[in-house]
């Protein structure tokens, strides 16, 4: 309703947990280092615990999003299940035959499936949401399913994430085996008045074409004093509060109109004109300015209102949005990735800006809305239409870089390790967006995968850990960040490899370029790269174990663009689809086994030609023309 009047691509207070609307605030940091290092122990069990609307299960989403190809997950949602349907729901998550009726063929299957997977060097974990709701019974079960092992370690991990009730459930008497089997406990927390603006902040930078509202410090005090920190909560009022201040004409959220959408909200009515009023009084506001502006408007035009008109039926509730007519998928990724004079630099430009989305917001189906086509919102005074952004100011562009050097060895023995990590992944997302944001507090994270992983979630990028050599990381063809040892050296340093071909690599520290050949930084590369990457159009999860039914069609779209034009449109992952990726998956040389997880997901992005994406080959080419010039 309000979108075009503040310049946003979408609602960005939505009540949907979107991955990529994901705030870090301390408590969820140690929360998904928690889960990212029960995956690298690999035994016992693990809980997640956290009031109502505190964004467990978004946690949980951007969890499994980043877990690599070495990693199979089942994820379980609705676990209000007998112990045998938890079975039969656990199978049909590994995609393995779960027909049987009894517990003990089901257990059977699940453990010829984990004894695969150890074979095969991989790791299994179940994470079960709204795990308060599991009976004792279940419980049981699951203690049981944790007995699957081997003479030196587990076959699966179990990770349970729900509300607080599970906490006093797994305290009890009856439960004390299970109790005394996990090994790693945390606690969501509210967020505190500070990471409120911060999370206020986040949400609109995420969803903004341009910077069209501001929220002030009395409208943060409003929001913290009503929701106490709970997201849920400051979802609900940010979205009224806007609601409310879009139908005052205003750009600025200050704490009187936060005030009045809290007032609108808890139901205390008669005071001010909302307060009083309620929904009457916005709805006869809104006609009464839409009444002035037809005065205004037909006189002077004829035929169909432009799209700034505000709408005809306005209500203090956001109306359901009306479904978009289906759209070609590339055509609009090529229209998004062509805006991005619109875009704030170091926000994603990936997702397209939809005018209007079905319920289920597949971001296979929605609809750009071309720059020449934006709004213009109404004409307010000069203080409203341009306030003062709470996004950073890029920094200031560096100086022209030095002649390349091209002795790695010694370039590394004189290279400061400390912060190399912070400067390495700067410099490996920098082709991507100029604007790169990487907060001081993950400098205390010890654990590469996780710092890696949060500092580039944090900059709405996925990451994807490679273990590997040089040529999996030039079939990837994108910027990556390398664990590199000097000579005589235990502690590492990083550098990001920004260009490449199969003779020569182009290293990068942010400053300084090194040039090496593969002989050479073999000599000091361990074998472990962390690549980010987008996943511009949002495909979740592992097709087809654990993925939504939008995520299949999006990929099975994909399929089509890309040359498999015999593909349906349909959210089932036949054999037909399986086939495609598996020939895609043998061409680019990775592991062929027609599931679409992080690896697979890169190399179909990579066949769009109209996606936005710095390759390695090309800055391989360019940083040679550079070269040849000096």
């Amino acid at each position: 309703m309000y979108e075009k009047f503040f310049g946003f691509s979408e609602r960005p207070f939505q009540l949907v947990p979107n991955p990529t609307y994901l705030f870090l605030s301390k408590s969820h940091e140690e929360a998904l280092a928690h889960l990212t290092y029960a995956v690298s122990q690999g035994d016992g069990f693990v809980k997640i615990t956290g009031e109502v609307g505190t964004g467990k299960t978004t946690l949980c989403r951007v969890f499994l999003d980043n877990l690599d190809d070495q990693t199979e997950a089942a994820y379980i949602l609705n676990p209000m299940l007998s112990a045998a349907d938890l079975l039969k729901a656990i199978n049909d998550e590994f995609d393995i035959p779960s027909d049987a009726d009894e517990s003990r063929p089901l257990i059977d299957t699940l453990n010829a499936f984990l004894m695969e997977k150890k074979r095969e060097g991989k790791q299994v974990i179940l994470l079960i949401d709204e795990a308060q709701n599991l009976s004792r019974d279940v419980l049981e079960q699951l203690r049981l399913l944790s007995n699957l092992e081997t003479n030196t370690s587990k076959l699966l991990q179990i990770i349970l994430v729900g509300q607080p009730e599970l906490r006093e459930k797994l305290d009890s008497h009856e439960l004390r085996q299970l109790s005394q089997r996990i090994t790693l406990s945390c606690h969501l927390k509210p967020l505190d008045f500070r990471e409120t603006g911060e999370y206020i902040r986040h949400r609109i930078r995420i969803a903004s074409r341009k910077m069209g509202v501001r929220f002030t410090r009395s409208a943060h005090r409003a929001i913290y004093r009503y929701s106490g920190g709970i997201p849920r909560l400051i979802n609900i009022v940010c979205d009224r509060a806007m609601l409310t201040a879009y139908g005052l004409n205003k750009h600025k959220i200050s704490g009187y109109i936060a005030r009045e959408a809290i007032r609108e909200l808890a139901g205390k009515g008669d005071t001010g004109v909302f307060g009083r009023y309620g929904k009457t009084g916005l709805i006869l506001g809104l006609i009464l300015l839409m009444a002035g502006a037809s005065v205004f408007y037909f006189p002077r035009h004829s035929g169909t209102t432009d799209g700034a008109t505000p709408p005809t039926q306005p209500s203090s509730v956001t109306p359901p949005e009306t479904a978009s007519p289906p759209g070609h998928l590339l055509e609009d990724t090529a229209k998004n990735a062509n805006q991005k004079a619109d875009i704030t630099p170091g926000l994603p430009h990936e997702k397209p800006a939809t005018e209007q989305k079905t319920e289920s917001a597949a971001p296979a189906v929605a609809h750009l809305a071309p720059a020449s086509e934006t709004a213009v919102p109404p004409v307010t005074p000069p203080a409203e239409a341009s306030p003062r952004s709470d996004a950073r100011e890029p920094e200031p562009a560096a100086r022209p870089a030095p002649p390349p050097v091209r002795d790695l060895g010694n370039f590394l023995s004189r290279m400061e390790l400390a912060p190399s990590r912070r400067t390495a992944l700067r410099a490996a997302i920098t082709p991507w967006q100029t604007y790169v944001d990487i907060k001081a507090s993950l400098d205390h994270i010890e654990d590469d995968p996780t710092f890696f992983r949060l500092a580039a979630r944090q900059n709405t990028f996925s990451l994807q850990r490679v273990r590997g050599d040089l040529n999996q990381l030039i079939m990837l063809n994108l910027p990556t960040v390398l664990t590199l040892y000097p000579e005589g050296s235990d502690v590492p340093g990083y550098l990001a490899l920004t260009g490449a071909d199969t003779e020569t690599l182009i290293l990068s520290d942010g400053r300084q370029t090194v040039v090496a050949g593969p002989e050479e930084l073999n000599r000091f590369w361990s074998g472990v790269a962390y690549t980010p990457w987008k996943n511009f159009l949002g495909i979740t999860g592992t097709i087809p174990r654990n993925a939504s039914a939008d995520s299949i069609i999006t990929l099975k779209m994909i399929l089509q663009d890309i040359g498999f034009r015999q593909i349906e449109i349909t959210p089932v992952y036949n054999d037909e689809t399986r086939q495609a990726v598996r020939q895609i998956q043998e061409r680019n040389g990775v592991t062929v086994d027609g599931a679409v997880g992080p690896m697979t997901k890169i190399i179909l992005y990579n066949e769009i030609p109209s996606l936005t994406i710095p390759h390695l080959s090309d800055a391989r080419l360019s940083a040679s023309g550079r070269e040849g010039e000096n």
